[in-house]
């Protein structure tokens, strides 16, 4: 029987060409051909423009997944070559030892390197030693290239508001964006004056006046607290290149990043007066201020204001903004009494040029409000039987769809037993052999795997299991009650809400003349073993089992 293999592929950055993947596909293939293999076309797997020194890739995780499956759906995975799996030892033997255990044979083409051959392990951990030691010495290349770039007064990446890169001959310079300059100096003159940085940032997002490109994946461009603040503390725009304040490090296991502070030894400092964009005097009035600042609200009340961070209400980081998708936070009054005030935190920041939300109230009327909305519509026994009896629903029209599917299992099942009675009617004949016992071998595993699959319950053990599934969801309920009406157990209840409910929406509306905030949001008593507490219900989300509820919060 020809071996069915699947084929992954990899290129680790944008700048390379997408055509690699195709490349590597193309010689995979090759390969399956002078061997005699079947590609499977539904199994070829690629990540585009993804580091090969983390696991944490969509196509590789795929690709495990399908390998570890019971039944497997291929026998082999090819790979042009070792790097294209990973570029991290420990990576290389542990993706090694999974495949090898799921029964998966694991080819790396280009360099003849087969899990089947009695050195493969051997082969794959000096391999992977290579291709682990090659990314680190690229790094290493990297940043000696850019600390060149540094010294010579050239742009080492990234975008920094107030220029623009212009390529050269000699590399990549920086120059002066005049208008983008212009609000900087406005910036440092507006703090230095005694405008704080909340103030400065209403001022100009209230005047439109263009902000820095926003972070990938964040939709507004607008001026806030932090965006301000860098500025206001960015050496560059006195006229000096600081390269290597920070360093990247990948959090194990992952594709995510993060930036951890260099001692100032290794800082490299280079002079570029002709990036300057404000004065030595203003720049030092402005570090003055936040010294000033910091002495006064941040030493001495630093730790008032970390105590009163770690102060928990019930709804603290559930509530959102239905306007902005911002949070919903307290933003007014005294946070240690019932006169404290939620309101959207992208207005509070921002101001009303970026949400026009400004309604605010008062945590003790949110609170009481909420609670009753949610006692009064959602927990009831009357509502997880309206959740029930709409999955009952929805199982009784799969079930439906699925008997013809059983059918066509049935005859098969029964076209197999009736070739093994004619296989063992050989057999007893004195015609047996090695190539009948092996056949009879086949049929009877295939026999199995039907049985298995076949779903036989009737609608009593239908009904059986949604009465078990309706007495975990009637647990659930009855223990967030009793958590909600115990002022000790806030935490407990906290991270219970934040389980079955997730976050509530905040909506402005106008109810009997006024206007007063809605809260809509999603209940899920069920967890997520719901799906696999009612047969043939299995691969369905759980949001299908959670259901929507509304409850007014007045003013």
């Amino acid at each position: 029987m020809s071996l069915r293999c699947a084929i992954y592929s990899r290129f680790s950055s944008d700048r390379q060409s997408p055509v690699s993947i195709d490349d590597q596909v193309r010689k995979c293939r090759e390969h399956a051909t002078r061997h005699g293999w079947v590609v499977l076309e539904e199994h070829i797997y690629a990540d585009h423009a993804v580091s090969g020194t983390s696991a944490e890739r969509v196509g590789l995780q795929r690709l495990l997944a399908a390998a570890e499956q019971a039944t497997r759906a291929f026998d082999a995975i090819l790979i042009d070559d070792t790097s294209r799996l990973t570029r991290k030892l420990a990576d290389a033997l542990n993706l090694y030892e999974r495949l090898t255990f799921a029964g998966v044979r694991l080819v790396a083409v280009s360099q003849g390197v087969d899990s089947e051959s009695s050195q493969a392990e051997i082969l794959f951990g000096v391999h992977g030693l290579i291709d682990s030691v090659y990314s680190r010495e690229l790094g290493l290349k990297t940043h000696r290239g850019m600390q060149g770039c540094a010294l010579k007064a050239h742009h080492t990446g990234g975008r920094v508001f107030g220029y623009r890169s212009v390529r050269n001959v000699d590399g990549v310079r920086l120059e002066i964006i005049e208008s983008e300059a212009a609000t900087i100096r406005r910036m440092f003159d507006l703090y230095s004056k005694g405008q704080s940085l909340k103030r400065i940032a209403f001022l100009l997002n209230a005047e439109g006046v263009r902000s820095p490109q926003p972070q990938k994946g964040r939709l507004s461009q607008s001026w806030c607290v932090s965006s301000v603040r860098h500025i206001l503390r960015n050496r560059r725009y006195t006229g000096q290149i600081i390269w290597n304040m920070k360093r990247k490090v990948r959090v194990p296991g992952t594709n995510r990043r993060i930036y951890r502070r260099r001692p100032e030894s290794e800082w490299v400092v280079t002079p570029a007066p002709h990036l300057q964009i404000v004065s030595s005097e203003l720049f030092a009035a402005v570090e003055r201020r936040f010294q000033t600042t910091q002495k006064l609200w941040g030493t001495e009340r630093k730790g008032l204001a970390r105590g009163m961070q770690k102060q928990v209400y019930l709804f603290s980081g559930l509530l959102r903004c239905a306007e902005c998708g911002g949070s919903i936070t307290l933003v007014g009054g005294r946070a240690k009494n019932s006169r404290s005030e939620y309101g959207c935190s992208i207005h509070a920041q921002r101001g009303d040029s970026v949400c026009k939300n400004s309604l605010r109230i008062q945590r003790h009327d949110l609170e009481k409000h909420l609670l009753a909305g949610l006692a009064e519509r959602v927990l009831r026994e009357e509502f997880i039987d309206y959740v029930i009896c709409g999955i009952k629903e929805d199982l009784a029209r799969k079930h439906a769809a699925l008997e013809s599917w059983k059918k066509n299992l049935k005859d098969e099942a029964d076209r197999i037993e009736l070739e093994l009675r004619r296989l063992v009617e050989v057999i007893t004949a004195g015609n047996g052999s090695v190539t009948l016992m092996a056949a009879i071998t086949e049929r009877e595993t295939r026999l199995r795997e039907i049985r298995d699959q076949v779903i036989k319950p009737g609608p009593e053990s239908l009904q059986e299991k949604l009465d078990e599934l309706r007495t975990l969801a009637v647990e659930r309920l009855t223990q967030l009650r009793g958590l909600l009406t115990n002022p000790s157990a806030i935490h407990e209840a906290r991270a219970l809400l934040a389980e079955q409910v997730g976050k509530f929406t905040l909506e402005r509306v106008q109810q009997d003349g006024k206007i007063v905030f809605r809260a809509n949001g999603s209940i899920d008593f069920f967890g997520e073993d719901a799906s696999t507490r009612v047969d043939g219900a299995g691969g369905q989300n759980r949001t299908g089992y959670a259901r929507l509820f509304r409850a007014a919060l007045y003013r």
